[in-house]
């Protein structure tokens, strides 16, 4: 066996293996031989037909894949021993010559090997953390959110008006096309509506139809509709009106179904909710700061097959949300105005963000000998079951019939790497408004939880197993709505 190894990049390598004539027409011979025990040859039990009849009822094709995975089985294992290569996970194998005429069979296969990380300097560095002054007006400006969510809609026997709940049966046509069929549609006057909708059924009563034609925004959210224009029905079935209830007692004990029943208490456990939030998202911030900072030091390589696997991953479970709501991705994709390669876009980004942070704290971890001890797995139970509100021992039943340990022992580690690197940076608190923030909780735990799903410390690579051989190269609405 000739072996040939070549570097595609420093967590690559490329190894094109020839096996001998010989090997190939053993190989060649057993796949007849065990094709031979299932076909049917008239006049021949299962198994005993001559080799010659066999020959001629199965498929060249058939005998070739299984040619290819008997040789490759034994030669991939003997090359990456020749070569002293070490896999990070299985390859991807490309097929280049294979003569069932007894020629020597040549392959390619191309090996991840494992990810490499040089830090830099991770510890003294120097972040910002916010710590957020509440005011009674935040408080009073959460209380007015929480009365527009409690507000009732009650029947009105009037046309329609500003801020009223509409219930119309909605048909859209676009262009040429056929109109759609009406649907029942909730449309509430003075929210984020198409430009012009509310004005053409202000005034409308219970019983009209009002047709008319408007253009959809340039930067509408499903693209494929940007500025068209689309004739609409609308016929008024219902006309509610909007009540926003007191700011009062009453008002405490609606929307907490009777668990407080002042609006002294409510504002006062609404502030004390707001300052451990926003406290929580601080500090989560200023963990992906340093995170950030450390990767921007780092010289961080990895193999391809990290980001592929996490994002079919990440897809299968999209597949597998929408397939318990009843839709598919397409369907998902056309709501979104987003197309399969602006979402593949978005997956390999998240992917390759967890897959930075997973390794560098792997390597922190790795360095600092940061090891998992059986207490930092009970206190990460213990928190993820009062997350859940619920005991630890459900908890740990739970993951444990779910196969969640490896998930829960990730974030262990992740939590004992950040708490390693906050213990030595250096803090500046800066007081601000909480306001002066953007989606605090979109923030909120990104670097445990990217390091819960990349591959770093305590995450094992991908199972090596035998290769399967292959002759190719693997490869890698709603308008009703206004």
């Amino acid at each position: 066996m000739q072996v040939t190894k070549e570097p595609i990049d420093p967590c690559q390598v490329a190894l094109t293996i020839e096996v001998e004539q010989d090997k190939v027409v053993h190989a060649v011979d057993k796949a007849y031989r065990e094709y031979a025990k299932y076909v049917n040859v008239p006049g021949f039990r299962k198994g005993k037909a001559p080799m010659s009849f066999v020959r001629q009822r199965v498929p060249e094709s058939d005998v070739r894949q299984r040619t290819a995975e008997l040789l490759v089985e034994s030669a991939y294992g003997d090359a990456l021993k020749e070569s002293e290569t070490d896999p990070y996970a299985p390859p991807k194998l490309e097929l280049l010559q294979l003569d069932l005429a007894g020629s020597p069979f040549i392959f390619k296969a191309l090996v991840p090997l494992a990810p490499k990380v040089e830090l830099g300097d991770y510890k003294g560095l120097e972040v910002e953390k916010k710590i957020y002054d509440i005011s009674d007006s935040d408080v009073d400006e959460e209380i007015e959110r929480l009365r527009e969510r409690a507000a009732d809609y009650p029947m009105a026997e009037r046309a329609v008006e500003n801020r009223d709940l509409v219930v119309a049966d909605v048909s859209v046509k676009l262009d040429d096309q056929e109109a759609t069929e009406p649907r029942p549609t909730m449309i509430e006057l003075g929210a984020d509506n198409l430009p012009g909708f509310d004005e053409q059924i202000l005034g409308a009563s219970v019983g009209d139809t009002k047709t008319f034609t408007l253009a959809y925004p340039a930067d509408y959210p499903q693209v494929e509709l940007q500025g068209k224009d689309a004739e609409f029905s609308v016929t008024i079935k219902e006309v509610r009106t909007k009540v926003v209830p007191e700011s009062n007692d009453e008002l405490a004990g609606k929307i907490t179904n009777g668990r407080i029943t002042t609006l002294d208490e409510l504002k006062s456990n609404i502030k004390t909710d707001m300052g451990r939030s926003l406290s929580q998202s601080s500090e989560n911030e200023a963990d992906n700061a340093l995170v950030e900072k450390i990767i921007e030091k780092a010289s961080i390589q990895y193999p391809p097959v990290l980001v592929e696997s996490e994002i079919e991953d990440e897809y299968k479970f999209l597949q597998q949300r929408l397939a318990q709501n009843g839709t598919n991705v397409d369907d998902y994709l056309a709501n979104i105005g987003t197309s399969r390669e602006q979402l593949y876009n978005q997956f390999k980004d998240s992917a390759e963000k967890r897959i930075r942070v997973g390794l560098v704290l792997g390597e922190i971890a790795r360095q600092e000998e940061l090891t998992l001890t059986e207490p930092d797995i009970d206190a990460a139970i213990a928190e993820a079951a009062e997350q859940q509100n619920t005991s630890p021992a459900a908890m740990r039943a739970f993951l444990e019939k779910n196969e969640g340990f490896e998930n829960i022992r990730n974030r262990a580690q992740a939590k004992k790497v950040l708490d390693f690197i906050r213990g030595s940076a250096i803090i500046k608190e800066k007081v601000v408004k909480p306001g002066q923030t953007e989606n605090p909780t979109d923030e909120a735990a990104a670097p445990e939880a990217a390091a819960a799903t990349a591959e770093g410390e305590e995450v094992p690579a991908p199972k090596k197993k035998a290769p399967r051989a292959s002759s190719k190269k693997k490869e890698s609405d709603d308008q009703n709505e206004s």
